[in-house]
């Protein structure tokens, strides 16, 4: 009687089983159909992004340092600017949106002619006039590291416009905290007003990104 009962028993969990895969099934189903609709995040413009990014810092952090404020803002401030030049020819490859491409080339053009200014200062400027007992390169490289960690916390989204606009105001803050370490250093006239210059202009570009960014909405 006993053996009967385990019988019946097991038998209809054998019976029940069948029900229980097709339902976890349809779970399981249901779930990737779910994660299927959601947009991917799109691989090559992060790559692309990341690569322009640890170029950039690589670059900054090679430049030669020669304990002239100026001399060395300059030296730091074109890989920047260089910085901001290959993302945005990142975007217009892979942007969609005319007011994000639009603000990207405009960038590109006031960071083009800024390095072309920076290169005939330093061509101009003369020997280095190193000074001692100022914590320029302390506050230069904090102000770095602080942009740098900013951007690679970012999280790319399935919007390329939306990631520009995002990476290009931690980059341009990066620009105005460079800007305002070289205003307390630097001594050279036309270094401290391309400093001020890029200030002026990299906030009202915050502002139009930023702008954009809250306009346009994050991505799901």
């Amino acid at each position: 009687m006993k053996n009967d009962i385990l019988g019946t028993r097991n038998l209809s969990k054998v019976l029940h089983l069948p029900w229980l895969i097709m339902i976890t099934g349809l779970i399981v189903l249901s779930a990737c159909n779910e994660d299927d609709t959601r947009p991917s995040i799109n691989k090559d413009f992060m790559n692309e992004m990341e690569a322009a990014r640890m170029k950039m810092m690589e670059n900054m952090n090679a430049a030669p340092m020669t304990m002239d404020p100026d001399v060395d803002f300059a030296n730091m401030m074109i890989p920047h600017h260089q910085g901001s030049v290959d993302m945005v020819n990142i975007l217009l490859k892979y942007g969609k949106h005319d007011e994000a491409l639009e603000i990207g080339r405009a960038a590109l053009e006031a960071d083009q002619a800024s390095i072309d200014r920076l290169e005939q200062f330093l061509e101009t400027h003369g020997d280095p006039v190193p000074q001692t007992g100022i914590d320029f390169m302390d506050d230069m490289d904090m102000v770095m590291m602080k942009m740098d960690e900013a951007m690679k916390a970012m999280h790319y989204t399935s919007d390329p416009d939306y990631d520009f606009a995002e990476m290009m105001i931690h980059h341009h803050q990066g620009a105005i905290d460079m800007s305002r370490v070289e205003l307390e250093y630097g001594t050279a006239e036309k270094a401290l007003e391309e400093a001020q210059m890029i200030i002026d202009h990299q906030e009202e570009e915050i502002i139009e990104l930023a702008r954009f960014r809250n306009e346009h909405g994050q991505p799901e």
